[in-house]
């Protein structure tokens, strides 16, 4: 079974948010991507269940067409 590669991202904050996320990440043993990775996909679970019939982050036209954000 090959290595799969999970999709990366960058993206820009404040300084000062980042020492934070540093800091967090550090009290709970985790990476920076890693604490990141778990905001997001908490923040986009969370999202997803507001709206239960229907993937709130896709618009309308393009779920009824079955196309998916890339």
């Amino acid at each position: 079974m090959g290595k799969y590669r999970r999709p990366r991202i960058n993206f820009v904050l404040d300084e000062d948010i980042r020492d934070d996320l540093t800091v967090w990440a550090k009290e709970e043993g985790r990476t920076m991507s890693n604490l990141v990775e778990r905001i997001v996909t908490a923040a986009v679970q969370g999202k997803r269940n507001s709206h239960p019939n229907q993937n709130p982050l896709i618009p309308e036209e393009r779920a009824e067409k079955g196309g998916t954000s890339k």
